[in-house]
């Protein structure tokens, strides 16, 4: 972030981050919720809020640069989008590994200035193994 900003833009920015951050988790993790019980081929809707939502994180994490935050939330928008594309299936199996990943995106986003000091290299390892990254 810029240095020269005055302090309360620094907290009001925070505190936007923090409240967009689980409000974008939110709606992830209800998308991937209501995915996983679909019997049929997946809503474009459905996968079409869940990917902005992930997308809206990513920007906003790299705005801030919350470098974790930033890769984390790529590797799923990818998955989201080969769901979109259908080069991948969001099997149980995958969806599952989303959600552990919206778990640790929590984490991650309820402190976030502590979040490049967290360890995420066995979620980005889930993450490529479904991807085949």
């Amino acid at each position: 972030m810029n240095q020269t900003q005055p302090m309360a833009w620094d907290e009001e920015v925070q505190e936007t981050f923090l409240r967009e951050a689980a409000d974008r988790l939110g709606e992830v993790e209800h998308g991937l919720l209501t995915l996983e019980q679909c019997r049929h081929a997946p809503d474009p809707d459905l996968l079409g809020t869940i990917f902005r939502a992930a997308h809206s994180l990513k920007a906003a994490a790299n705005l801030l640069e919350y470098r974790q935050i930033e890769s984390l939330t790529h590797k799923l928008e990818n998955i989201l989008e080969a769901f979109r594309t259908a080069r991948l299936a969001p099997d149980p199996d995958n969806v599952t590994v989303l959600l552990e990943t919206v778990d640790k995106l929590r984490e991650l986003t309820e402190n976030p200035a502590d979040s490049e000091n967290r360890d995420i290299a066995a979620h980005l390892a889930m993450l490529d193994a479904v991807s085949g990254g």
